[in-house]
């Protein structure tokens, strides 16, 4: 019980530096020019050089840290839903710090994710599973794993590329739930890795699992698709609203290690089915606060695109003669 009350905790940790970080990104982002018409090194003076875009990748970076212990701790299923905490911190943080006033249907965001949680947090009897290299290893080999992780990566990459070749169509919302994916995958690979590490035991394990291959092979996944998971959003919010944007992150950053703990990890199929229906109820209204929750981060602000479209009406306004 006692490490699944850490998961939680540093899984709420986790999630709210990811939460106002990704804020503090859309911000800078959003006043940077566009990431396609700009060279390489250009893009990275203009983000390095941004103060609030620097702030926010720092939290999202550091949130990892804290994910991998939560991960060491408790199952994905419980983890994973933590993001609805993540969200209500964010609020707090978006009326401290943004001023932005808090409405009625935030509320209702707020008390419908506190009760899926507590629900979650009642039915949860279970303590979390430690496994070795290798039985993370025949975990991953399961034939329903690999079609799990194949799938979702080939949907990701499929529609980017999509909108690439489309010039960059659909680009807010293919960028922001490929984004959210690839965050949700790269937290089942950080689930692998600290799996087989015990903490009561730390220094034997981590030596151990430092001369396994796999081992660094798993780790290496979880750096590329977070690293992938951290690009991919600048893209979105310069071509989209972070009212669009943000809901479609969080639900798949939420759905997809819920998910692939159930089927990678086998996390509920020992339930008895009270239980199991229990878990599904409490996911699903998570999953509700977190899409009413996701559109409060922020007001829509304009974006590169559209400030550029409108200086450019302004200036055919001025240099087109006025009939008579």
């Amino acid at each position: 019980m006692a490490s699944t009350v850490l998961a939680i905790l540093f899984g709420i940790i986790s999630y709210s530096l990811v939460n106002i970080g990704l804020v503090l990104q859309k911000k800078g982002a959003s006043s940077l020019p566009k990431i396609e018409k700009t060279s390489f090194w250009s893009n990275l003076k203009n983000f390095f050089t941004n103060k609030f875009w620097l702030i926010g990748i720092f939290c999202t970076n550091i949130s990892f840290v804290f994910l991998a212990i939560a991960m060491n701790q408790g199952p994905l299923s419980i983890v994973s839903p933590m993001q609805g905490v993540g969200l209500i911190v964010l609020l707090a943080f978006s009326f401290f710090y943004l001023k932005e006033k808090i409405i009625t249907w935030e509320i209702i965001g707020i008390i419908t994710i506190i009760a899926g949680i507590v629900i979650l947090g009642v039915t949860n009897s279970t303590t979390e599973t430690l496994y070795t290299i290798t039985e993370i290893n025949q975990l991953f080999l399961q034939t329903k794993s690999i079609i799990f992780l194949c799938v979702f990566t080939a949907l990701v990459f499929t529609s980017v590329i999509f909108s690439i070749v489309r010039k960059y169509k659909f680009a807010s919302i293919i960028f922001g739930l490929g984004a959210g994916t690839l965050s949700g995958l790269g937290a089942i690979f950080t689930k692998a890795y600290m799996s087989a590490i015990d903490f009561s035991n730390f220094s034997t394990t981590i030596i151990f699992a430092f001369k396994q291959w796999i081992w660094w092979l798993f780790f290496l996944i979880m750096v590329v698709y977070n690293l992938l998971s951290e690009v991919s959003p600048q893209i979105a919010y310069q071509k989209g609203k972070i009212v669009l944007v943000a809901p479609l992150f969080a639900v798949m950053a939420l759905i997809v290690p819920v998910f692939g703990g159930i089927i990678i990890f086998s996390e509920w199929s020992a339930l008895a089915t009270w239980n199991l229906v229990l878990k599904i109820v409490a996911i699903i209204l998570i999953l509700s606060g977190v899409t009413m929750l996701s559109h409060f981060n922020k007001k829509p602000t304009k974006t590169t695109d559209q400030k550029e479209e409108e200086k450019e009406t302004e200036e055919e306004e001025i240099t087109t003669p006025i009939a008579e």
